[in-house]
Formats: C-alpha cells, sequence, structure tokens
C-alpha cells in the first residue's frame, strides 16, 4: 500500500490522530524492509529552519502542558502560586479556579489572570513566569544509539538531535529518515528528510530542519540491515541451533548487523 493510500484510508475511517500515527510509524518501520517509497511523502522544503544562532523560529513561546509556572502578585504576596499546566491545558489558581493556560504567551495570560482577579483583588498586579519547559520536546527513535525523548532548550536541528542521543546505528538509512509532525488540524503529517553524507555536502535545507514539540523522528533499518537480521535470524539461530552445520561462516553476517 502507497503512502497515500494509508493516509486517506485513516481519515476516511474516521481514525483519530493517535490510531492515524501509530499507522504512519508502521509504514516508515515496514518501509526499511519492502520496497514502500517513502521518497512520496512531503520533503522539507518549506519547514522552517533553524538560524545560524541556532534559535528556534518562533516569535514568542506559548505554554504547552507539562510546563510549570510561577504566578508572582506584586502587592498581594499571598496570592502567589507555583502551578504546573495539565494535560487538559488548565491551571488552577487560588479565587479563580481553572483557567486555560497551554497555547496562550505568558503575556496573555497575565492579561486573562488580572482580569479575572480585578473582581477579588482592587489592583491585581502580577507576572507570569514560565520556569520550565517540559512540553517542549521532541522524540528520536529507530536506529539511533539511544531511543529518547530530547529537550528543545536553545532551538534544535532534526541533525543535532539525532546526533544529541548519540548518532545512529551501521544499520541506519539516513536517505529516507521520517519526520512526523502535527499539523494544522491537530493530525499527524509526516515528512520524508534526506539526511545523508550526499544531502549534507550539498547543503541541502534537511540538515537544518527546525524541530518543533511533540516532532517524531523515525531512523529507518537500511535494507542490507533487514537482509543480514532475517539471515541471522532463520540461519544462525534456527539451522544452527538445531546442529545443522553449513559450510561457511557467520562471522561477516554477525559483523555486518
Amino acid at each position: 500500500m502507497h503512502v497515500e493510500g494509508l493516509m486517506s484510508y485513516g481519515r476516511d475511517r474516521g481514525c483519530g490522530w493517535r490510531a492515524w500515527l501509530m499507522a504512519t510509524l508502521a509504514l516508515v518501520v515496514m518501509s526499511g524492509c519492502t520496497s514502500i517509497p517513502v521518497e512520496h511523502l512531503p520533503k522539507a522544503d518549506g519547514l522552517p529552519l533553524v538560524g545560524a544562532a541556532g534559535v528556534m523560529p518562533e516569535p514568542e513561546y506559548r505554554i504547552r502542558p507539562g510546563d510549570d509556572l510561577d504566578i508572582k502578585f506584586f502587592y498581594t504576596p499571598e496570592l502567589s502560586d507555583a502551578a504546573k499546566v495539565r494535560p487538559d491545558g488548565y491551571i488552577t489558581l487560588q479565587l479563580v479556579d481553572d483557567v486555560l493556560a497551554a497555547g496562550r504567551t505568558a503575556r496573555e495570560l497575565d492579561d486573562e489572570l488580572t482580569a479575572k482577579y480585578a473582581a477579588h483583588v482592587k489592583t491585581p498586579v502580577l507576572s507570569v513566569i514560565v520556569r520550565s519547559f517540559k512540553g517542549f520536546q521532541a522524540y528520536v527513535g529507530g536506529e539511533v544509539a539511544v531511543p529518547q525523548v530530547v529537550p528543545l532548550d536553545g532551538g534544535l536541528s532534526v541533525l543535532q538531535a539525532i546526533y544529541r542521543v548519540g548518532g545512529t546505528l551501521p544499520s541506519s538509512r539516513l536517505q529516507t529518515v521520517i519526520l512526523i509532525r502535527k499539523g494544522d488540524d491537530g493530525r499527524p503529517v509526516p515528512y520524508h528528510l534526506d539526511l545523508s553524507d550526499e544531502a549534507i555536502a550539498q547543503g541541502r535545507p534537511d540538515m537544518r530542519v527546525a524541530l518543533m514539540p511533540s516532532d517524531v523522528i523515525y531512523v529507518p533499518r537500511s535494507p542490507i540491515a533487514n537482509a543480514n537480521r532475517w539471515v541471522q535470524q532463520y540461519i544462525t539461530d534456527l539451522v544452527l541451533f538445531k546442529g545443522v552445520q553449513l559450510g561457511f561462516s557467520m562471522d561477516y553476517v554477525r559483523q555486518r548487523d
């Protein structure tokens, strides 16, 4: 099944974005051992890039679930509070109860709280401080040294994130790296990045694509690595285990995998 067919299938069946994300991940996993043309995915052209200073191309930071906030009142310090943004995007504060924080800048939340506290405090003067950016992270997985969640502090490109997790394994296929990003409608959108040595030498923009919160980077396995794994599983682990000796050494296969 082609990429476009799988994506339209998910939409036609009314799948939620999590189901479609799982289908997309299943597709890119299979792409390492089949002839599915991941090159048909949208390319990196037009995606925001990390600049020379390494700054994320975001005019003003917007609060996200998981962030830690400090609410400081200047003249009524007893109302000052610390709050973690819940998964639903809300925080709970004294007197005003639940307030939506996610998706807003610190200034916008400051204005909202000032208006709400005006009903309880004569002259509310406060500041909203984002103390930690725990929602500002991405995930790197596949054929990398240590698949893990990566914080996006200071701005990070896809290539830099791969280096941060220890680089790729010898079995990786950097010509078909997949970047999965949340689209404008909230659904995941997969992109094809070429991070091979040739593409980097040519100065392609793929190496400077800026990571965004909740991005998923998947580095697939090369066809050669899959072939070597198949040989090891079905010959080394199965035939030799049963005591059947073949007339060649398996050392080369193990080294290549």
